[in-house]
């Protein structure tokens, strides 16, 4: 693949020029513009063009996708905005896109020349995580082929991801700036679930804020749980709607109210596919991991330099709900924690 310096050298051009001319500049005449678009055609220059005028070179590159399996996909609403976003950025990159499935073919071929016999310069691969750490696409990671991966991260290899560090640190933020001082965390015995656990913590720490943990197994006992009564959290958080929906419905069945006498947030550690409304989240739109991992991967293409193996955060924002309310101290009805009758509630 060939660089701005490639072409630069082949005309007796500065570099600048060169670039001017491919974006279309007018203060490049146009016989040294067609002599810069004739070498660019040539040398296979490829080039972003998102922020060209329409009188520049058209020069296409094939990107690749590696996706699940069709099933996966179709059941899958995360999926599918993550790689709408990729055919939007794609598309406005003036770029083609090849998707291919990740379980659509025999063993007898490797995923390196999979890839090359669709003739693609680069590839976001789009598979759980437990297909990447059990080393099934090794061949492709290891090869000079650029690869992106999305949604997980891997140590060496360039990713685009969230980072639930970053989102806990928000809803905290939030969470404190509305008068809540202590939380607690409803998670289950999973390991991203434990991991999510020690991050809040870590974090509700740094804020000086109050923290607990409640596994699933404490969840039943606890559901009548702790508002501003003594060593109590005022605020609850949950790793995804369907849990936050299942304690409220819970909570109002026993005749706790929200967010009158608990609030509560959901901090989603992956993406949400039917996010609840009402629900105070972070929202983070799989469209633009998607867009994000597009242009990183062109970004490598054109500069080789720029594959440093980085991690790439996409953060998520703060969508304020209905379940959480300010907090000025203590409730006019306090249901707490008791270590022989964790039930017990008090009016």
């Amino acid at each position: 693949m060939a660089y701005l310096k490639d072409i630069s050298a082949l005309l007796g051009l500065s570099v600048s020029t060169v670039s001017r001319a491919l974006k279309g500049y007018p203060d490049i005449s146009e016989e040294t513009r067609k002599k810069v678009m004739e070498a660019a055609r040539e040398l296979h220059y490829r080039h972003d063009y998102r922020n060209a005028p329409r009188a520049a070179v058209r020069v296409w590159g094939t990107l690749g996708i590696l996706a699940p399996e069709y099933a996966e996909l179709v059941k899958s609403s995360c999926y599918r905005d993550l790689i709408c976003g990729m055919v939007q950025e794609t598309d406005d990159s003036r770029r083609d896109l090849v998707i291919m499935g990740a379980n659509s073919c025999g063993t007898d071929v490797s995923w390196v020349g999979r890839t090359r016999a669709r003739r693609v310069d680069g590839v976001c691969l789009l598979v759980s995580r437990s297909d990447i750490y059990k080393g099934r696409f090794a061949d492709l990671l290891e090869s000079e082929m650029p690869v992106v991966i999305v949604g997980n991260d891997l140590a060496g290899h360039t990713s685009v991801c969230r980072d639930f560090r970053i989102d806990a640190r928000a809803m905290l933020k939030y969470l404190k700036e509305k008068g809540h001082r202590k939380t607690a965390y409803f998670g289950d015995l999973s390991l991203d679930s434990r991991r999510y656990a020690s991050i809040l913590g870590e974090e509700a720490q740094k804020l000086d804020m109050g923290f607990m943990e409640i596994n699933s197994g404490q969840q039943a006992e606890n559901s009548a749980f702790i508002t501003a009564g003594e060593g109590g959290a005022s605020c609850a958080l949950f790793s995804s709607h369907r849990e936050a929906r299942l304690q409220i419905e819970e909570w109002r069945r026993r005749g706790i109210k929200v967010p009158e006498d608990v609030s509560a947030a959901v901090i989603e550690g992956h993406y949400e596919e039917n996010p609840a409304e009402g629900i105070t989240c972070i929202k983070c739109s799989p469209a633009e991991l998607g867009r994000e991992a597009i242009r990183k991967l062109i970004q490598i293409l054109e500069h080789p330099e720029a594959n440093t193996g980085e991690r790439i955060s996409v953060c998520g924002r703060i969508r304020e709900g209905t379940t959480v309310r300010e907090f000025g101290g203590i409730s006019t009805r306090n249901f707490y924690v008791n270590t022989e009758n964790r039930t017990k509630l008090h009016a």
